[in-house]
């Protein structure tokens, strides 16, 4: 059995060296490449009963609030809809930092309530935040009251 290979004439970029005994083998390596380039995406939806309670105009990466950045919580009880217009985003919830989810156009994210999560830009990006309340959340007496919660400014005031 043969093997014909063309490389001779190509030239590599920057080769990866490792050394086994302290940077494990090349298929660590590769498996870490891999994932670096797959994007996730969630596959939540919001419960059938959940009513619109407020939204936010179109916010980009130079109007977006801080803390949307940062770690933070919906509203009290309440699921919020990312909307990505043009570009996109990442998304991360806190407990579970190892699963990045990517929310474009064409995937959008519904974040559940009372859990801490924050968003990473990835460029430039034009989005919009919708809340939602869902009436057998509205007794959740167990909240985290020292949350930082920004979608609160973006809620109906009836």
């Amino acid at each position: 059995m043969s093997c014909k290979c063309n490389l001779k004439d190509e030239k590599i970029e920057n080769p990866k060296i490792l050394n086994p005994d302290i940077e494990g083998d090349a298929s660590e390596v590769i498996e870490e490449e891999i994932y670096e380039n797959i994007e996730v995406y969630s596959e939540a939806t919001l419960p059938e009963d959940a009513i619109l309670v407020g939204e936010s105009p179109i916010l980009n990466e130079e109007t977006i609030f801080p803390s949307i950045l940062g770690k933070h919580m919906t509203p009290k009880n309440e699921y919020a809809y990312i909307n990505v217009i043009t570009g996109k985003v990442q998304f991360v919830y806190e407990d579970q930092n190892n699963i990045i989810y990517t929310v474009t156009p064409d995937h959008s994210l519904v974040i559940e309530p009372e859990r801490y999560h924050h968003v990473i830009l990835m460029g430039p990006v034009t989005l919009t935040l919708k809340f939602y309340k869902v009436p057998e959340l509205q007794d959740n007496k167990s909240l985290d009251e020292t949350a930082i919660r920004p979608g609160e400014f973006f809620l109906n005031k009836d």
